[in-house]
């Protein structure tokens, strides 16, 4: 059976409650105008787009293969249920965190977030990657233009996001806290898998990463826990 846990913030006040919602407020009023200036809108699948292309932008956009493998024989799961569900969601519900061990779909379920919401043709997809691994991410200089791409696109996700290495300077906590700052600032849609459950990911990421995705769960989205028993066993 597939148990779900959001990330607990009961202890907080009204007041925090409150305060969070009224910045997020504010920022949307803030932006939209600028938003649609931009094309920032969030932004669908042309629906005339073929599956081979579709899998062709996963391979361009850095998915990888055993990933892409998954989805000819998809099944539905509560994962995809839970992305499709983060699709519907207002913008301010940013973000999406999907927690389990190894083999039980979250993966995947990134994927099909990623193959049923790529933008319309006409993106130049050759420069363009949305699936970023957490110790990918390690290894690049937060002045590279990798990573003010991260920081830019639409679409991401950080797939395992909890095996990367904590250097001793802090310099990946430091190099997290300002991209998860930067697309929760901006509406930028995000989904993260991990192999941490909520305890374990707010200790390791601390309390600002945790208040950015707060106010994003309150919109929607959130930090589900898959508990089921992994998908490559069963097979």
């Amino acid at each position: 059976m597939t148990e779900t846990k959001q990330l607990d913030f009961s202890a907080d006040s009204n007041d925090e409650w409150m305060q969070a919602a009224y910045r997020m407020y504010s920022r949307q009023k803030e932006r939209e105008a600028t938003d649609a200036a931009e094309g920032r809108e969030f932004c669908p699948m042309e629906e005339g787009l073929k599956a081979h292309e579709r899998i062709k932008c996963l391979q361009t956009w850095g998915v990888p293969e055993r990933i892409l493998q998954s989805l000819e024989s998809l099944r539905e799961t509560k994962a995809v249920e839970w992305v499709r569900e983060f699709t519907l969601c207002p913008r301010e519900a940013w973000c999406l965190v999907l927690s389990g061990g190894k083999g039980t779909g979250k993966s995947t379920a990134a994927a099909v977030w990623l193959y049923e919401n790529v933008p319309p043709e006409g993106t130049p997809a050759y420069i363009t990657r949305y699936w970023w691994s957490g110790t990918r991410i390690a290894r690049t200089n937060g002045y590279a233009k990798d990573f003010e791409k991260m920081m830019q696109h639409k679409f991401m996700v950080i797939d395992d996001l909890g095996v990367e290495y904590l250097d001793k300077n802090g310099n990946f906590l430091q190099r997290l806290d300002e991209l998860i700052d930067e697309r929760y600032s901006n509406f930028k849609r995000t989904i993260i898998t991990t192999n941490l459950n909520v305890e374990a990911f707010k200790e390791r990421y601390g309390e600002r990463v945790s208040d950015r995705l707060r106010e994003g769960f309150a919109w929607g989205g959130g930090f589900f826990e898959i508990t089921e028993d992994s998908m490559r066993i069963r097979r």
